[in-house]
């Protein structure tokens, strides 16, 4: 002690990887080096209720650190249960005594009362807070969050139409799923949809679906269609052979279609159109006369040598 120095009493109760060491010091989350620490003695399993009170944390506080870890590549998110859309209901005097003391969660209520033109009724409160406490989702994500939903509300059936707070829970446990759990990660997820969008649209209108919205089934083939890196021209081509072939829009025949160029590397109408001259093309070679062999040349050679003399 003499000279400032300070040791651990068991230097080799755990074994810390190298990499993971050096991962958790570049992060400086001293929180996070705790939960893995406790992590690594507890057999690498977690449980947030468990963990919460050992560690005399949140469960909300617990949840944030594991999303860090997962981030870091430390924790393994498949491991983790996928949240189901129906969340626990939180008690009334958990969500009274945080409205008074919790400074972002009071911003977070003001917040989704004046995007939902409404105040709150105790059952929103209730939804809200487990978003806010279950979920362990920052204030200003789900914010973001409440805002996506609104305006996919309005935009879908109006802005007259109610929006509940069932659509809000589900769309926060998708989330999390998604690790969408910094207001960075959330706005770049609503570029990206706003993006598919503005795309699924001219896709529509390419395939000469005007008049009406698409349905969720869909949506979901044209959204399929834009992660494999097809645009409009490419599936109006594939709309209209799947209409010639079959005499409707079969959307299951043109997934097929699509599909198929996709595990041809044909993304473009130039390419497609030159994968179908390739494919003419053996077509072609395939019904020609086959050349003759050698045997069949020494014969006719002999054949004609045999008139000659004659």
């Amino acid at each position: 002690m003499d000279d400032g120095r300070l040791k651990l009493n068991r230097p080799r109760l755990l074994a810390v990887p190298l990499r993971d060491a050096e991962t958790l010091l570049e992060a400086g989350d001293g929180d996070g080096a705790l939960l893995y620490l406790y992590l690594l003695k507890n057999g690498g399993e977690l449980d947030m209720e468990r963990a919460a009170a050992e560690l005399r944390l949140s469960v909300r506080a617990v949840r944030l650190i594991a999303a860090r870890l997962e981030r870091l590549g430390l924790l393994s998110a498949g491991e983790r249960a996928s949240v189901q859309p129906e969340l626990p209901e939180c008690r009334a005097e958990d969500v009274v005594r945080r409205s008074r003391t919790d400074p972002d969660f009071q911003a977070l209520v003001e917040e989704a009362q004046a995007t939902m033109g409404r105040v709150l009724s105790s059952t929103d409160l209730k939804a809200l807070f487990t978003i806010y406490d279950e979920l362990a989702l920052p204030a200003d994500v789900i914010m973001l969050l409440i805002h996506h939903c609104k305006e996919e509300n309005d935009r879908r059936y109006g802005a007259e139409r109610h929006l509940g707070f069932a659509v809000i829970k589900k769309t926060a446990a998708e989330w999390f799923d998604r690790e969408l759990v910094t207001a960075e990660l959330a706005e770049e997820h609503l570029e990206k949809l706003a993006r598919q969008r503005t795309l699924a649209g001219e896709i529509q209108q390419a395939m000469g679906i005007r008049g009406r919205e698409l349905s969720p089934t869909e949506q979901k083939y044209i959204l399929s269609w834009i992660e494999l890196g097809f645009g409009p021209e490419e599936l109006a081509l594939a709309a209209d052979r799947t209409v010639t072939n079959t005499g409707q829009l079969r959307w299951r025949y043109m997934d097929s279609i699509v599909r198929s160029w996709h595990s041809k590397g044909l993304h473009t109408v130039a390419q497609i159109e030159q994968g179908d001259r390739k494919s003419s093309g053996r077509g072609r070679e395939s019904v020609a006369d086959p050349a003759p062999d050698a045997r069949e040349l020494e014969r006719m050679q002999k054949l004609r040598d045999k008139l000659n003399r004659s």
